[in-house]
């Protein structure tokens, strides 16, 4: 099995809310439109800045203007190159409060994601509504103490799987088990005969700076083992 050395970007919105107005001119009209639907003007601000930021990352791969840049989207509404030169290149976007991370590679498909483990939710009914019976067998068997960070760790681990297959939601929390932190990330079983689990995979926990140590983040690549590097936007 081959490796792929993939990219992740980390970009903090609010050090480029004062770029606003550039960021914006990078936007396409439909990127344009949504953000003007915003109702508030931080929701507003964080769409920009995390759209403004990949294009200017994607901008260095492709060594073309950030505005030039021209999506497509899959089935599922998975964003990708719409220039067929450039459809080796594969990135993915995840954002959450006031951060953003984007994975470039070249050749597979990617998919990433970040979460706050200081959000206040209900987690525990998440994982009795979406976690597969296993998961949360696994979950609730460890030290109560360790249980909200696990259940946050996994869920990035299981939006990063739906995240790689470009299904999105399509395929529910609930088709597909996966280990439960402290195991390393891997694939259990995928329950889904309408959407196909891939021939292979590989999961990669990204360790953050000691600045957002309050973030927990995951990233899934397919058909190849993978290594990662992350870059400060």
């Amino acid at each position: 099995m081959n490796t792929t050395h993939i990219n992740i970007w980390l970009c903090q919105l609010s050090n480029y809310f004062t770029q606003e107005s550039l960021f914006f001119s990078y936007l396409s009209q439909e990127e344009k439109h949504r953000a003007k639907r915003f109702k508030f003007s931080l929701h507003r601000s964080r769409f920009i800045a995390s759209h403004g930021f990949t294009r200017s990352v994607l901008a260095h791969y492709l060594t073309q203007c950030e505005a030039d840049i021209s999506y497509k989207k899959g089935e599922y509404g998975k964003p990708y190159l719409a220039d067929i030169e450039h459809h080796k290149i594969h990135f993915n976007l995840s954002h959450t409060d006031d951060l953003a991370l984007l994975a470039i590679t070249h050749d597979v498909e990617v998919g990433i994601d970040i979460e706050c483990k200081e959000r206040k939710t209900d987690w525990q009914n998440i994982v009795k509504r979406f976690f597969t019976p296993s998961e949360q067998k696994a979950l609730f068997l460890l030290p109560e103490s360790e249980q909200r960070n696990a259940f946050f760790q996994l869920w990035t681990r299981k939006e990063a799987y739906m995240k790689v297959l470009g299904t999105g939601l399509a395929l529910a929390p609930t088709q597909f088990s996966l280990t439960v932190p402290p195991e390393k990330p891997a694939l259990i079983r995928h329950h889904s005969s309408q959407y196909p689990a891939l021939q292979s995979i590989s999961f990669n926990t990204i360790i953050m700076p000691e600045k957002f140590e309050h973030y927990y983040a995951s990233l899934a690549v397919a058909y190849s083992l993978a290594t990662h590097h992350l870059h400060i936007f």
